[in-house]
């Protein structure tokens, strides 16, 4: 009996022996796997951070000059040249009047708006403020359009219908946004230096509502003299929209003429 019991518990002993071990080795395997994951999300965050801002260009530019044509339009004819986006598919397209070179130009840094400007939603008021910017800049004489590839404030255009899903059910703008777990705002401007400085323009007078845009733009390095006012009449499917904007993303519209 008291070999017996020796035994058992020598087998006991070493069943708790080779329990802990697999414990350990688990637990090892397993913070194995998360260290692999944590590298490779870090890779996967360096190789991000290194297209952003094009840490691997040996020309230190984040654009590449593509092509340039005079475009006739319903609103005049433009001097229109294109960019491409390095480290992205983006292209930036800038819509040019006169002669832009010097200080205080006109310029309109504007995002792509697909549901308004080629399906001609109301929900927003992006078309009106692109024809708006288009309009002053010939009638100016001078001035600038940067056209960007930023649909629906950076989210992509799924997003954006996503967005405009939620919406429907009562959820404005901002709300819709967040529910879907997405940033209010994801655009990105830090490029727009280096078309100015290409074009010769020193000090821009901005065509714009938006304060967010102004700090982003001066924060990269634009000198923002002025402020011109896209002045927008809101119509009974935006007007919600544009209130929105106005009391959570500080835009600055006048509501006293609506």
């Amino acid at each position: 009996p008291q070999l017996e019991s020796q035994t058992g518990a020598s087998a006991r002993l070493l069943n708790s022996f080779c329990l802990a071990s697999s414990t350990a080795m688990d637990r090892t395997k397993s913070q194995n796997t998360i260290a692999s994951m944590f590298i490779g999300w870090l890779v996967q965050l360096w190789s991000f951070i290194a297209r952003l801002f094009r840490l691997d260009q040996s020309d230190g530019k984040f654009l590449e000059y593509k092509s340039e044509t005079n475009l006739p339009t319903d609103k005049g004819v433009f001097r229109v040249r294109c960019y491409h986006v390095k480290g992205t598919h983006n292209e930036a397209i800038v819509i040019i009047n006169g002669q832009v070179e010097g200080k205080h130009c006109p310029v309109r840094i504007h995002d792509q708006c697909f549901t308004s400007e080629v399906l001609g939603s109301r929900k927003c008021d992006c078309r009106e403020q692109l024809d708006h910017s288009m309009n002053f800049i010939k009638s100016n004489g001078r001035g600038v359009v940067v056209y960007l590839q930023q649909e629906g404030r950076g989210i992509g255009l799924a997003n954006k219908i996503a967005a405009y899903s939620l919406q429907e059910r009562g959820y404005d703008t901002v709300e819709a946004n967040r529910m879907l777990g997405l940033p209010d705002d994801t655009r990105s401007y830090h490029f727009v230096p280096e078309i100015l400085a290409e074009l010769g323009i020193e000090s821009v007078h901005l065509i714009t509502n938006n304060p967010r845009k102004i700090d982003c733009l001066r924060k990269s390095g634009v000198n923002i003299t002025d402020r011109i006012t896209a002045k927008i009449l809101p119509n009974d499917d935006n007007i919600n929209y544009l209130k929105t904007k106005v009391e959570k993303m500080n835009h600055l519209i006048s509501t006293t003429e609506w």
